[in-house]
């Protein structure tokens, strides 16, 4: 697998962001971005806010899914769109026209389930392009928040901590993420997200996207 292959790989690693509660398409939510696109080799800048949309409902009943598109900036090489089950499970994402990538068993696209201070791991094998990779998931709830963000103030938002793991396939040793995402039931959604891309690693860096605006009254 080329680097570029590995890239795209990395990129889907970022569906975590997002979570399926009774959305309706068409749905967007727009955040404001601070540092390089996350999963990119950190020189990649973003260009205006990033934007997570439902773009559709593919089949119905326990086989339905939402289609949610997540694009960071106005040139955005790489949008993903993940495929979100009605229990917040992503089964597979599609990184624009270039990969897909299924997840087996499918990953939660937020960790709602979990108490205060439980931590849970998560093994999955992620599919692509003819290879499985196997990927751990250690996943730790914080606790609860105020975050003020410019789509306004949210009290008792749920923080989890999300380490991602991986072997890279073109060397290296394993390749890390860590996330932190404050969720609130208000914006069926996340209202604040940090991500650390290569955690740990001398080349790592940070990346920020904070909640402007989100569905109402719908």
């Amino acid at each position: 697998m080329g680097r570029m292959s590995w890239l795209l790989v990395a990129v889907a690693l970022l569906s975590g962001s997002v979570y399926g509660e009774d959305w309706r398409v068409g749905q967007t939510w727009v955040y404001q971005h601070q540092g390089p696109r996350p999963y990119s080799d950190g020189l990649s800048t973003v260009q205006g806010d990033r934007v997570v949309t439902v773009l559709g409902i593919k089949g119905t009943g326990a086989n339905g899914r939402y289609l949610v598109k997540n694009v960071f900036g106005r040139n955005d090489p790489n949008p993903a769109t993940s495929h979100i089950d009605a229990k917040g499970l992503i089964h597979q994402t599609d990184i624009d026209s270039l990969a897909t990538i299924a997840f087996n068993p499918p990953i939660p696209a937020f960790w709602t389930g979990l108490r205060v201070g439980e931590q849970r791991v998560l093994k999955t094998t992620m599919n692509v392009s003819g290879l499985s990779l196997p990927l751990t998931y250690t996943v730790k709830r914080l606790m609860d928040e105020v975050v003020i963000v410019p789509a306004g103030r949210f009290t008792d938002c749920i923080r989890v901590q999300i380490i991602s793991s991986m072997e890279n396939p073109t060397g290296g040793g394993t390749s890390r993420t860590k996330m932190d995402q404050w969720y609130h039931p208000l914006v069926k959604n996340f209202v604040k997200e940090k991500i650390v891309t290569n955690f740990q690693a001398e080349n790592s860096y940070a990346a920020t996207s904070v909640l402007k605006s989100f569905p109402t009254g719908q």
